[in-house]
């Protein structure tokens, strides 16, 4: 699947993986900034979620992150692929109790997110979600990786739509159809 204005390969996550150390964040670890983007994809997690999270908010067993209040939920928890859990433990192994991304902002990763755009040539972070008519520039994360478990990219492939949309932690599948799988006359095309 190409790159599009929201959506994001498993090739162009790395690279954008690989860019943070040339991003020069001086305030925090370029591994915890990797990390904050990794939790944001493969969680499916909005950037102030990911950003506010706290060691203590990690289940690890249970493969889930309780992320307390939320856009659309009084109390609300994401769940851990089982291909991020042993990275995601090493990483959580080191910290300490509280925040793991103290003093951050979304306008801070808002901000890394446009300038790694601009630097690697990702449409979605060059976009103005204002023109286009929807927000890619944070959610481009939650965005692709519903697309990825539809394709079975990091393994089976989702059973139902109903699974993905779980994952997204939407309560209507038709939000996820409609604003996140979007099937455009390309993609019917090529499955054609």
């Amino acid at each position: 699947m190409q790159d599009k204005v929201n959506y994001i390969s498993p090739e162009t996550f790395d690279k954008i993986i690989n860019y943070i150390p040339v991003l020069g964040i001086r305030k925090w670890q370029d591994e915890d900034i990797k990390m904050l983007y990794k939790t944001m994809y493969y969680c499916a997690l909005r950037a102030n979620e990911a950003i506010f999270l706290k060691k203590e908010n990690f289940n690890l067993i249970d493969r889930e992150i309780y992320l307390g209040k939320t856009k659309t939920k009084k109390q609300d928890t994401a769940h851990i692929p089982h291909i991020f859990v042993d990275e995601l433990t090493l990483w959580l192994s080191v910290k300490e109790k509280g925040r793991l991304f103290d003093g951050l902002t979304y306008d801070r990763v808002y901000h890394w997110c446009r300038r790694i755009g601009i630097d690697l040539d990702i449409s979605a972070w060059q976009s103005n979600e204002s023109e286009i008519g929807e927000k890619v520039i944070t959610h481009l994360f939650r965005k692709s990786i519903g697309k990825e478990m539809l394709n079975g990219t990091h393994g089976e492939k989702a059973s139902t739509i109903p699974v993905i949309s779980k994952h997204l932690r939407h309560s209507k599948p038709s939000m996820t159809v409609d604003h996140y799988l979007k099937a455009s006359l390309e993609s019917v095309k090529e499955a054609w």
